[in-house]
């Protein structure tokens, strides 16, 4: 089974995992829904990975200062859009597996891989202070799953590897 999967100008080597799949596939995503970029298991963790890349050398100008601009203010402010979407991209995929007749029986871990040179460990955990109050820490209800909370993480490329992924910019 191939683990490696692209993401725009990125290559994510899952190999360490027991399964890794494309999440957001628009073909498929019910309408309206958001959903992360990749779900993957291993034993004992079922992941949630959403990839952001600031660095794409394919990306416009334009679109590279809007998603600056985006990202600054996720920081700053306590409700800004990209914080909100974060956690709407969590709730939603998990909503969807629920959706498709799987039970959740695994720790969730949901990780936030921001591919961002510049932004340094202190940026990365103010920024994370702010996204933390929109993504779900848990579910009080075991109707559907067993797992009772939800990590949060946002990584860097190196920090990345600590969960058993590997990334890549593509040649």
């Amino acid at each position: 089974m191939n683990r490696l999967l692209d993401e725009g100008n990125l290559q994510f080597d899952f190999s360490a995992f027991n399964t890794a799949d494309r999440f957001d596939d628009k073909r498929i995503n019910p309408s309206g829904m958001k959903a992360v970029d990749f779900v993957a298991e291993t034993d004992d963790y079922l992941y949630f990975i959403e990839v952001k890349d600031y660095q794409n050398p394919k990306a416009t100008e334009e679109r590279r200062r809007t998603d600056y601009k985006m990202l600054i203010a996720a920081g700053t402010q306590k409700k800004a859009i990209f914080n909100i979407e974060v956690g709407e991209k969590i709730k939603d995929s998990l909503l969807r597996k629920y959706s498709l007749g799987e039970k959740i029986i695994k720790d969730v871990v949901y990780l936030l891989f921001i591919n961002l040179d510049k932004l340094g460990a202190f940026e990365r955990g103010l920024l994370k202070s702010k996204i933390i109050g929109h993504v779900p820490t848990g579910l009080n209800d075991n109707r559907f799953c067993e797992f009772t909370e939800i990590s949060f993480d946002l990584v860097s490329a190196e920090q990345l590897k600590s969960y058993g992924i590997t990334c890549t910019a593509k040649q």
